[in-house]
């Protein structure tokens, strides 16, 4: 089974400011800003990849409904998609050892 993976596009700058974000599209010079929940979930993103490692690490951090989490963090996800900031892939999972 293959899951979706996220990477950042060649054209996005982040710029963290103080617990909160400003992501800018170099090709369309546009910016837009993430509060700290948002922040964070790039954070995760870049880290890990994966939407399911995002929310698994987001639940261990934050008192919050799996299934509301799980909604907001593919909401945001999909509008960086949207706005070209990140690069949805497919990825196989690992082979056992």
């Amino acid at each position: 089974m293959q899951s979706t993976t996220y990477t950042i596009a060649e054209q996005a700058l982040f710029q963290p400011l103080g617990g909160e974000a400003v992501l800018l599209d170099l090709r369309t010079e546009r910016y837009f800003s993430l509060d700290d929940i948002g922040t964070r979930i790039w954070s995760l993103l870049t880290e890990h990849g994966t939407v399911d490692a995002v929310v698994a690490q987001m639940l261990q951090e934050y008192d919050v409904v799996e299934v509301v989490l799980r909604k907001d963090v593919e909401v945001l996800v999909g509008r960086l998609v949207e706005a070209g900031l990140l690069v949805a892939g497919t990825a196989a999972p690992a082979e056992p050892a």
